[in-house]
């Protein structure tokens, strides 16, 4: 059987199963194009070496093709297509941990005062747009992806949310907007869709052409705009601060208090566990309404996960009123209103 044949079978066995398999299938197929119209018995462990290399630095994709390959190719042994696995038997040491670049506030009125600066005329991504791009993920702390996905039916003005669908995780999630993201917001509706009512085929962010904004275009629109801001890591590095990187900002609630930065106004840690632990009895009394002494009538409560490290996530449970954070105010009080 041809490699490609064989991979393609692989992936809608996978998907049958009900995965998604989105980036393994990218993997695969990239593997196959590398290898040529061969069969399967045909690849040789220096193909499979080289494909791994690729320019030769040792990343966390090189284990992610050396994940998906097995996986593959374990699905071959098993179905006697091959006698073999040929994967190198050993494995290159695994590169440093990722630290995310930590956004201040400074970082975000640089970034704010480059996006009108630095626009093109070119651009489908509009000002105004990346702007709200921008304020939306500093002040959820939602994916990129989960952002541009956004319809004006997931914008509920009434009670001030979010709804958050197809996420990492195959869920839906409700997210409280504070006073400030929800006022921009609704003046970036009011201007982008002024005739439009809410619908699931009308995206929250949209492109000068009225066309949903893409990951890819807000990820390299945002690249210029943050080398046209001056916002980097302050040594060399080949990782330079990303979109995603809005997820674990000082500012937001799903940072530990130990980086030196203060909760939002608001704000109070309750307790934290392991991610396969339950919450301690005062966190479960204080979500539940007793003693709640001193909170708002709109308190809600919030959960939220961070990790550096795979296997180590923990859990922070807070309750955070709805009012906006004081960070907020100060990331626009001279750049740009709320």
């Amino acid at each position: 059987m041809k490699l490609s044949e064989l991979i393609e079978n692989y992936i809608a066995h996978k998907r049958s199963l009900g995965m998604v398999f989105g980036s393994q299938a990218v993997i695969l197929r990239a593997f196959a194009k590398a290898q040529g119209k061969v069969k399967l018995t045909d690849v040789s462990p220096d193909g499979v070496r080289r494909f791994l290399d690729g320019d030769g630095r040792v990343t966390a994709f090189w284990s992610a093709k050396h994940r998906t390959l097995k996986g593959f190719y374990e699905f071959a042994l098993n179905r006697h297509h091959v006698d073999h696995i040929p994967l190198p038997p050993h494995r290159p040491s695994p590169p440093e941990d990722f630290v995310p670049y930590i956004y201040t506030t400074q970082d975000m009125q640089r970034l704010l005062r480059a996006v009108p600066l630095r626009h093109r005329r070119v651009w489908k991504l509009e000002p105004h747009t990346l702007r709200t791009l921008l304020l939306l993920l500093y002040g959820t702390g939602l994916r990129i992806g989960e952002a541009v996905r956004l319809t004006l039916a997931d914008f509920d003005v009434e009670a001030h949310l979010l709804t958050i669908r197809r996420t990492k995780f195959f869920k839906t999630r409700l997210v409280p907007l504070g006073t400030g993201v929800f006022e921009v917001l609704r003046r970036y509706v009011e201007e982008q869709w002024p005739t439009r009512r809410p619908s699931t085929r009308t995206p929250l962010l949209g492109t000068r052409l009225a066309k949903p904004v893409s990951q890819q275009q807000a990820e390299i629109t945002f690249r210029k705009i943050r080398e046209a801001a001056g916002v980097s890591r302050p040594t060399p590095a080949r990782y330079q601060p990303r979109l995603h990187d809005f997820r674990q900002h000082a500012d937001s609630p799903i940072m530990p208090t130990t980086w030196g930065r203060e909760w939002p106004r608001g704000a109070w840690l309750v307790s934290k566990s392991r991610h396969n632990q339950r919450p301690s009895r005062k966190a479960n009394s204080l979500s539940s309404g007793r003693n709640r002494a001193g909170l708002t009538p709109s308190g809600v409560v919030r959960e939220s996960a961070f990790s550096f490290k795979r296997m180590s996530a923990w859990r922070y449970i807070c309750v955070v009123c709805t009012d906006s954070c004081p960070s907020q105010s100060a990331i626009t009080e001279r750049s740009t209103p709320w």
